[in-house]
């Protein structure tokens, strides 16, 4: 009953190696897939038939760990053209600002095309939090089950202190997110305490106030 995807064919080579050394899995239910590009008809028809059933489709759970990696932003900054998929053109209306953003693009293709299911993910908080996602939440009516936090150097290759939440969604019950109480962990995973993580839709930020003073288009500060 376990499928893993990944998008580049050496790591389904690696764990076709595995399997060969005794992992437990099914050569057939490892296999290259661009989640972002690819159609579901090149899924096992074994998966196909999951979900494609609205009632198995209650008992999928997805678990990604997807890249962090932000296309262009506002100022010019992300990795030009990293974020451009065939999700990103379906749901480009959708997402809005957030279309940027390569994980968000997994989370609404799997909402709409994989509604009902469980999704569980690593993914850095801004889906919940930031003014910019508000796109995000007002789509994304799925309800946070559960949320713990770590440090982002707690993973291979990512550097700052930044924190990664790992996330639990029933996509099938449709829930506005406000806020959740989180169990944050250090990088040894020694347990620090619980942090109230809160959604700010349609708040004011002091920088929305220190703007109001300053002319449009001038070239200075208020302090």
């Amino acid at each position: 009953n376990i499928y893993a995807s990944t998008l580049d064919q050496a790591d389904v080579n690696v764990m076709h190696e595995r399997i060969d050394h005794g992992a437990n899995l099914l050569k057939n239910n490892v296999f290259q897939f661009d989640f972002l590009n690819d159609d579901f008809t090149k899924l096992p028809q074994s998966l196909q038939d999951i979900i494609n059933d609205e009632e198995k489709r209650k008992k999928l759970v997805i678990y990604i760990n997807p890249p962090y990696a932000e296309g262009d932003n506002r100022k010019g900054e992300g990795r030009s053209g990293v974020a451009i998929s065939r999700i990103q053109e379906k749901y480009s209306e959708k997402m809005g600002y957030t279309k940027r953003e390569i994980y968000i693009q997994f989370f609404t293709r799997i909402y709409f095309e994989l509604n009902n299911c469980i999704l569980a993910d690593f993914s850095t908080m801004k889906n919940l939090q930031a003014p910019k996602f508000i796109d995000f939440r007002n789509f994304f009516k799925s309800k946070l089950e559960k949320c713990f936090l770590v440090p982002a150097k707690t993973f291979d290759n990512v550097k700052g202190s930044f924190p990664i939440g790992f996330k639990i969604w029933n996509t099938g019950e449709k829930s506005d997110f406000t806020h959740i109480f989180a169990d944050i962990y250090n990088e040894k995973g020694d347990f620090l305490g619980t942090k109230n993580t809160w959604a700010y839709n349609n708040e004011k930020f002091i920088n929305d106030w220190t703007l109001s003073f300053i002319e449009p288009n001038a070239n200075e500060s208020i302090a």
